[in-house]
């Protein structure tokens, strides 16, 4: 049986560019392709870009912005806080300021920060802050591209280059984390950046791309500690030529030496052969090893002080205040050591393993990778070792540490579109070869004649592999894109309050209210089932809403069986994962009516347009929600909190803005205490209640720690804040003098 040759790896660059789909030889094919790239990367980033927006889910996103919201408030450029490196921030403090002076996204509605309230956790006022923030990143995502086509030039050639880079365009996690003002992608193009550097510098061993790398390394960590174990690869390309020269003199080969240095000489003559001579073939005499090493060690040393250098400019206070940048590393060193993070356990290779696999570069990635570090192994050792130079570092670091954050592999993923792109064009190559040698043609003519077609194989198969690897990468990109597309179920729900719920329609829910003219009906509640409706009826709640969050699960857990009542009236968010960002949400209606009060008014009662319906009377649980949550009682000590809760039926337009007052008063008509303020604290006011609605108000007062035991009445009643005027007030009815209603007793114990 006749053997089948397999064909040779390309061992020089001059024979891999002979076998490189044809696409790569043309300057203009490549820079419409990364050009194409490039943009259709920076679109896939900013199309939902906004996200969940006000709502805040990655916790580390408030920390920038915070640090820029302190600096634009007090002048100083000092973030305090070092944690993160400052890099980053300088660059979210330029887009913000801009954002802010501009008043793009909305901003403009923000005033001047030092009187604005701003909060960034879990749900922000000021969402164009992280628009520009997000924008930053989504640009350095973009970037990442570009970096990741010089990395495959660099290491191998420019077919390699264009796979590694649509790699890193499609990436899901990549692209997940280009969409957060988070410093992971930025950090990850610059170590990348680095990188390709380096590679440059093993290859040529020159100065200018040792100080490229070097600069390169020290913004890195300038914008995340973490990333400055490129510095690895920086060492390995320096000490490259010199290790091999001392292996290459213990042999005693001369050729060897010489190919060490970076030159490789000419063959010496024999009898039958004549020198081999090519544009890249030079005969150069090897350095001395002391000289050489002298030189290696010179352009480390100019690496490093470039690397410190651009730390530096990145973290000017790393020379200003040394004390604070000092600290915060070694909490930002704690905080691996904690309870947090992806995978606990130090050295959990398995867990590690699990994210390469599942959701960091895929099946097919993780084999393309072996493939690729296989082929580097045998044909560019030097680009393998520069390589590995920042690879094992950056994993042996972050597996020592017992909490495992796994954004911190971002870098790592995209110097992978190296082997990989690597493992996709020789296999191109080598597929190729092997289907042209089978389907050569013999010509009839001359039987002796190899009749040779256009060939068009190889790129037909490279571009048969780039399709299998960027498939499910495609897929999963898509997956999180159309996840939020499909909107937010919090922001779903907060348009449907505000077009269905009325004014004044208090609201329980187990999410964080949306800050703005929604968030005085909205209180937030741990777990809704602990409850019946006709407690939430007792507290003045028209509705409830449950969440998924608080479920652990997709559907309504039994336990909350009694409170469906006739079932939701709304229903937002996924029925199952990844349909849509937020929980799924379920809005229930307690039913709150004029015969839900617990303590009706004795008479029809009225105060101006409104009718005072009753009240319910307790005490405050702190613990439940804010406002708190009364449990019924009429029984008080001094020096605690008369928890009251007061339902206004809306019968006509209250024209003027009204506080209400309550008046506590003795068997002696006498006013040991009392409450006077705008419903809800001016967030509600009375001329934006409706007619034909319920309004309830919390009206709780304080009992002073010195009023007496004994039996106490509750009087109610509104006034203009401004002439101190009060409404009509009709009983039954009847006028009532005083302007004001009695609701009920209680009791001071002591």
């Amino acid at each position: 049986m006749k053997r089948l040759a397999l064909p040779k790896f390309a061992r020089t660059t001059s024979d891999r560019a002979s076998v490189t789909p044809q696409v790569a030889t043309h300057a203009w094919a490549i820079g419409l392709t990364l050009l194409v790239l490039t943009i259709g990367a920076f679109l896939l980033r900013v199309w939902t870009i906004r996200q969940s927006l006000p709502y805040v889910d990655h916790p580390d996103e408030p920390n920038p912005i915070d640090y820029v919201v302190g600096m634009l408030r007090t002048g100083n450029p000092n973030q305090q806080f070092f944690q993160k490196p400052s890099l980053f921030i300088y660059l979210v403090l330029a887009a913000i300021s801009a954002v802010n002076y501009w008043g793009l996204f909305g901003a403009s509605a923000y005033g001047d920060l030092r009187e604005f309230i701003v909060t960034t956790h879990t749900v922000t006022t000021v969402p164009a802050f992280f628009m520009a923030a997000r924008l930053i990143t989504a640009s350095f995502g973009a970037l990442s591209v570009l970096a990741a086509f010089g990395l495959g030039m660099r290491g191998w050639n420019r077919a390699a280059g264009l796979v590694g880079a649509a790699f890193v365009a499609l990436l899901p996690y990549h692209l997940r984390f280009s969409q957060w003002a988070t410093t992971d992608v930025t950090a990850a193009f610059l170590v990348v950046m680095s990188l390709s550097a380096a590679l440059l510098a093993v290859r040529s061993n020159r100065w200018a791309a040792f100080l490229v790398s070097g600069a390169f390394a020290g913004l890195a960590a300038s914008a995340k500690y973490n990333a400055g174990a490129v510095a690895g690869a920086i060492i390995v390309a320096a000490l490259w030529p010199l290790g091999t020269a001392l292996w290459a003199k213990g042999r005693g080969d001369r050729r060897q030496g010489d190919r060490a240095t970076g030159r490789q000489g000419d063959p010496q003559p024999t009898a039958n052969r004549q020198p081999q001579r090519n544009a890249s073939s030079t005969p150069i005499e090897v350095k001395p090893i002391f000289t050489l090493a002298v030189g290696q060690l010179g352009r480390l040393a100019l690496a490093g002080v470039t690397a410190i250098g651009g730390f530096i400019a990145g973290t000017p206070y790393a020379i200003l205040s040394w004390g604070q940048v000092g600290g915060g590393i070694a909490r930002q060193w704690t905080n691996y050591g904690g309870a947090n993070g992806h995978y606990r356990g130090a050295w959990n290779v398995a867990g590690y393993s699990q994210f390469f696999i599942f959701e960091g570069l895929g099946r097919i990635g993780c084999v393309l990778v072996v493939i690729g570090l296989g082929l580097l192994a045998l044909r560019q050792r030097q680009i393998l070792a520069v390589w590995l130079g920042f690879a094992l570092p950056s994993l042996l670091i972050h597996l020592s540490r017992p909490t495992h954050f796994m954004q911190n592999m971002l870098p790592l993923l995209v110097a992978c579109a190296l082997p990989i792109g690597v493992a996709v064009v020789e296999g191109a190559r080598v597929i190729g070869q092997l289907v042209e040698r089978r389907g050569k043609a013999v010509d009839p003519n001359n039987p002796a004649a190899v009749v040779r077609r256009p060939s068009f194989v190889v790129p037909v198969v490279a571009l048969l592999l780039t399709a299998l690897l960027l498939i499910p990468q495609t897929l999963g990109a898509a997956a999180i894109v159309g996840r939020q597309a499909a909107g937010d179920s919090r922001a779903q729900l907060a348009a449907w309050m505000a077009a269905n719920v009325p004014p004044g329609a208090r609201v329980a829910a187990e999410i964080v209210a949306v800050p703005g003219p929604t968030e005085a009906r909205w209180v937030e509640v741990n777990d809704l089932s602990a409850h019946d409706l006709d407690f939430y009826r007792a507290q003045g709640f028209a509705y409830i809403v449950g969440s998924s969050n608080r479920w652990g699960q997709y559907a309504l857990p039994t336990r909350y069986a009694h409170l469906v009542g006739a079932g939701p009236v709304a229903d937002f968010g996924p029925q199952e994962f990844g349909q849509m960002l937020g929980p799924r949400l379920l809005v229930f209606s307690t039913n709150l009516n004029a015969e839900a009060v617990p303590l009706p008014l004795a008479g029809e009662g009225r105060v101006g347009g409104a009718r005072l319906l009753g009240v319910s009377i307790g005490s405050p649980d702190a613990n439940d929600a804010q406002p708190p949550m009364i449990v019924p009682t009429d029984a008080f000590r001094a020096g605690g909190v008369l928890g009251l809760r007061t339902y206004w039926q809306i019968e006509a337009p209250l024209p003027v803005n009204q506080s209400i007052f309550v008046h506590i008063l003795d068997a002696a008509g006498n006013r040991p205490t009392q409450r006077d303020a705008p419903p809800w604290q001016g967030r509600f006011p009375t001329e934006t209640w409706q007619p034909g609605t319920i309004v309830v108000t919390a009206d709780d007062v304080y009992l002073p720690p010195g009023m007496a035991p004994g039996e106490y009445r509750i009087v109610i009643g509104m006034y203009d804040p401004e002439t101190f005027a009060r409404p009509p007030v009709t009983l039954a009815g009847v006028p009532v003098p005083e302007a004001q209603l009695e609701v009920g007793p209680f009791t001071v114990t002591r």
